[in-house]
């Protein structure tokens, strides 16, 4: 029987981070799973050696549940007659059994400190004041119209080049606005120029917006933030205009945009909270684990140690001197 999969994945709880998923998980932890030479294993048993473990043992013990009871039984029993023959108290497995555990607690230590720091209110309330831009929001309408892409040529050889080309062709091989975009941006400078004149925007959505589903909203669009799913050209368009202001044509994917800002606003806190409460956390880790660091940066005495001796070349054959 194969062990290495389960021994592996024992000597990976040093290094997880987060529990794995467990095959079952509804029993209840003194239900008995499995017996073999008069030995029973539990189902929380099984959940303690899997939790935080290397997935691949999750896997065998969803694939192969005997193959993994089987492991687990025998690497129990060799485990106890190695402490009868008091195997744990020599060298080297001492030590290496010392650096496993140090490795195990210091993990542990570690997330322990990531997951009871709690920043106090008056540092969310400084770090929501001192980035509200940040928490900015925006109400918008917007006239909305299309074109279609020219045909792309590839821009080179490789695989992904005419990847790239092919999918740019297949788009607009299957585009459904009316326009090329020279024609959607004089189509878009004749709505901006109406609008600029102080005609009404929503009417101007009317004649020309070309997006169903805000024209029927009368221009409106899903509020904007700062983590939006909004392209980066909208987001620095919205965020660059104040309340009541109309932006030039932007171009965003094979449509032209020309916004108007409702309302501009900073969300409220409550609505940030956690965000705030999250990236305090992380910082205070990050500086915790910056500040451990700096504190244990080693200074080599004896580099030398860590070179591995060049290999001797072997003696040539001995070479004649000639006698006098």
């Amino acid at each position: 029987m194969k062990l290495f999969v389960l021994f592996a994945a024992s000597a990976a709880l040093v290094c997880a981070q987060a529990p794995t998923a467990l095959p079952i998980n509804t029993l209840p932890p003194d239900t008995v799973v499995a017996k073999a030479d008069g030995k029973s294993i539990t189902a929380g048993q099984i959940r303690t050696l899997l939790e935080s473990g290397d997935p691949s043992a999750v896997n065998l013990a969803q694939t192969d549940p005997e193959r993994f009871l089987g492991s687990v039984f025998v690497m129990q029993f060799l485990s106890s007659e190695g402490d009868k023959a008091h195997l744990a108290d020599e060298s080297p497995l001492k030590e290496q059994l010392q650096y496993l555990r140090d490795r195990v607690v210091a993990n542990a230590m570690v997330n322990r400190i990531r997951e009871t720091y709690y920043p106090a209110t008056e540092e969310i309330n400084a770090s929501y004041a001192k980035n509200s831009s940040r928490y900015e929001q925006a109400f918008i309408k917007a006239i909305v119209i299309g074109f279609c892409p020219p045909l792309a040529q590839p821009n080179g050889t490789t695989d992904e080049d005419l990847k790239k080309a092919a999918m740019e062709a297949f788009s607009a091989a299957h585009c459904e606005a009316k326009h090329t975009e020279e024609e959607a941006r004089t189509i878009a400078a004749k709505a901006e120029a109406r609008v600029r004149a102080g005609e009404d925007f929503v009417k101007l959505v009317n004649e020309f917006s070309e997006d169903e589903e805000s024209k029927a909203a009368a221009g409106d669009f899903p509020l904007v933030t700062r983590t939006s799913s909004y392209s980066n050209e909208i987001k620095s368009t919205v965020f660059s205009l104040k309340n009541g202001e109309v932006s030039d044509p932007v171009r965003s994917g094979n449509y032209l945009y020309i916004i108007k800002i409702r309302e501009r606003s900073v969300q409220p806190i409550d609505a940030v909270r956690e965000p705030i409460i999250q990236e305090l956390k992380q910082k205070h880790f990050t500086d915790w684990m910056q500040e451990i660091s700096v504190r244990f940066k080693p200074v080599i005495e004896r580099p030398d140690f860590f070179i591995k001796p060049a290999d001797k070349k072997p003696a040539g054959p001995a070479q004649l001197v000639p006698q006098p």
